[in-house]
């Protein structure tokens, strides 16, 4: 029985949404956009959602506004060094080197998978580099608890912008992840919490650089911010519908992807609740045994219990001759037809990469427990459309690996 690491998500209600926006002739950011942005700014607890195409797109838009907003002074200047987790995704990474920024890496907390702010102060107190910013991921749907974040920040007077793509539906001291810094992405990906096939967007509880986001998902324009007229009464000789104001791309949304992401965010309680309920039986399965579910103790406190969304399971081989005994679980639950892949990327540092792009590249080794989660954890799905009889083989098969020696 195959046991996916992700399913569309798409349901028939997602499909005629899709069709009725096809039908009436208005396919890119419009009405349906505004609708899905407005849903998600009051889910979320914030004033502005500005969705774009992608989560990737997401990042890539908070650093062009930190570094180039149209009217404020930048909140970050090119060579400044920002701090990022040595487990990481690629596009959290590149937009900081592709826009001149300095990623420093930092080691994870082995218990969360989220960048160790411990590690994070040894590095700065340590480091001769100035530290400006902290660009921490939410893993695979874990919140970071807000208070430590903003208690580091402020002794170390950083900017902080949060990556959410993997960790939609998860609270932490009542505010959801990631929305007690400036911004913070997150991805609609298919295999994600809620699905827009493909989308994402920022959110923001400041007006001028939310004001930023929307020109500059759009080229630069100036005809989606809220002080458009005031831009448009300071030109003469432009045509007021082709005024641009900032540096930007295009990575503006499609009304279909905002027609679905409307109808999802709606269950997205019930998601979630699904992929704790399969994260619970996983854990519960392989308790006792040489596997155990990494950030299970949250499952068994109902107040921590909503620190994680679980958008994957993650698992850690305990014992010994660890190495082989991973190659023999992983071969053995892709030969039963259940998907499995690392932790993110594992340890970043260790990837081509940014090893030829960062020749300066500290040794990946140097970084403790991402090293040790890339060779001794892999991941399981969670989505919440596995069915009952998915879920049992899963259980099964995971126990019966688990004596593997």
């Amino acid at each position: 029985m195959r046991v996916p690491l992700a399913s569309s998500g798409l349901r028939k209600q997602d499909i005629e949404a899709v069709m009725r926006v096809l039908e009436s002739g208005n396919l890119t950011m419009g009405q349906e956009v505004k609708k899905f942005e407005s849903k998600m700014s009051g889910y979320l607890g914030v004033k502005h959602f500005i969705m774009v195409n992608s989560g990737s797109s997401a990042n890539l838009l908070m650093i062009e506004a930190l570094l180039r907003p149209a009217v404020s002074k930048p909140k970050l200047n090119p060579g400044d060094s920002v701090l990022v987790p040595a487990i990481a995704w690629p596009t959290t990474i590149w937009p900081l080197i592709q826009l001149g920024l300095n990623p420093l890496f930092v080691d994870v907390d082995p218990d969360t998978l989220a960048l160790d702010l411990d590690s994070a102060q040894n590095l700065i107190d340590t480091s001769r580099i100035p530290v400006k910013g902290i660009f921490p991921i939410h893993p695979l749907g874990y919140a970071i608890p807000p208070s430590k974040l903003q208690k580091f920040i402020s002794k170390n007077e950083l900017i902080l912008i949060n990556d959410v793509c993997e960790s939609l539906g998860s609270w932490s001291e009542g505010r959801h992840a990631g929305t007690s810094g400036i911004a913070a992405s997150f991805s609609f990906y298919f295999s994600h919490h809620i699905t827009t096939m493909e989308g994402g967007g920022i959110a923001t509880d400041d007006d001028a650089f939310a004001d930023d986001l929307r020109s500059m998902r759009s080229h630069g324009w100036s005809r989606d911010r809220s002080d458009a007229i005031a831009w448009n009464s300071t030109v003469s000789n432009n045509d007021s519908k082709f005024l641009f104001v900032s540096t930007g791309y295009n990575v503006r949304p499609m009304e279909i992807q905002a027609a679905i992401g409307s109808l999802q965010i709606d269950e997205i309680d019930e998601f979630v609740s699904r992929r704790r309920e399969i994260a619970r039986r996983v854990s519960e399965t392989l308790d006792g045994t040489e596997l155990n579910v990494i950030g299970a103790e949250l499952l068994s406190n109902e107040e921590l219990m909503m620190t994680n969304s679980w958008m994957l399971i993650p698992i850690k081989i305990k014992g010994t001759n660890i190495a082989a005994r991973k190659r023999e679980i992983l071969n053995t639950l892709e030969k039963l037809e259940i998907e499995t892949r690392p932790v993110l990327t594992g340890n970043f540092l260790s990837q081509p990469a940014i090893q030829r792009i960062t020749r300066h590249a500290v040794d990946p080794n140097s970084f403790k427990f991402a090293t040790e989660i890339t060779e001794t954890a892999f991941l399981v799905g969670a989505h919440h459309d596995l069915t009952n009889s998915q879920i049992d083989f899963l259980c099964e098969s995971l126990k019966a690996v688990s004596s593997i020696q």
